[in-house]
């Protein structure tokens, strides 16, 4: 499975996680376009969501063009050694969230951050509107999240602008389904944070790590040519 295949599957397998993090914000979304339209409500909730994905890649943009324009300096070895570093801390952490190890998961990456995003959403509730939503949804894409700093540790890792951004992208797009249905499943989406899914997760963000790790070592030369495998 590709970078991209991988960081989909652990927003899309992150869905219990992210209905931890943001059902709260969902649903106070939801209450606020109570008096609309299916139809509207469904591109107010879309317009969240978009505004939170492009934060999501603007991110990884960031993250890759600064590994890329680092690997161009005299410091390229030690950045090795410190994206190997990097790749590992999320192979342990992705696996610790697979085997429910609660000291070590993603969970300790969440973080705080609500009182800010708190003036936000009631002014986007306010309004309700797509382009409020929309900013919502760029604010909220900045909530500090175990999930989101573990896939962007490994799009830092990438050297690639595009490859950063890529990869962010893919992650947000694969939380969108759950976010979206919460509304009508929620109960179930919600049973799913300790299920089954949590670990898929894990395993899906620690196989990013694998992938990084082994670009890492291949550019470094610690690999041996596909010949001798």
């Amino acid at each position: 499975m590709t970078e991209l295949g991988l960081a989909f599957m652990a927003g899309l397998a992150g869905s219990g996680h992210c209905l931890g993090m943001c059902g709260g914000i969902v649903a106070a979304l939801a209450v606020a376009s109570s008096n609309a339209s299916a139809g509207q409500r469904f591109r107010l909730n879309l317009a969240y969501h978009i505004g939170r994905i492009i934060t999501y890649t603007l991110l990884g943009l960031l993250a890759g063009a600064a590994s890329q324009m680092a690997l161009i300096t005299i410091l390229k070895p030690h950045l090795y050694w410190l994206f190997a570093a990097a790749n590992i801390m999320v192979i342990i952490i992705g696996l610790a969230t697979a085997f429910r190890l609660r000291g070590l998961s993603l969970s300790l990456l969440d973080g705080t951050g609500w009182g800010f995003m708190s003036r936000v959403l009631r002014r986007a509730s306010a309004q309700a509107s797509p382009p409020a939503f929309l900013g919502a949804g760029l604010v909220m894409g900045l909530i500090p999240c175990g999930m989101v700093y573990g896939v962007l540790i490994t799009a830092a890792t990438r050297g690639s602008w595009l490859h950063g951004g890529g990869q962010m992208l893919a992650f947000g797009l694969g939380t969108i389904p759950a976010l979206l249905a919460y509304g009508q499943v929620a109960t179930a989406l919600s049973a799913m944070a300790g299920s089954v899914f949590v670990r898929i997760m894990g395993v899906a963000v620690a196989l990013l790590g694998v992938g990084g790790l082994l670009k890492t070592l291949d550019m470094m030369g610690l690999l041996p040519p596909p010949s001798m495998w």
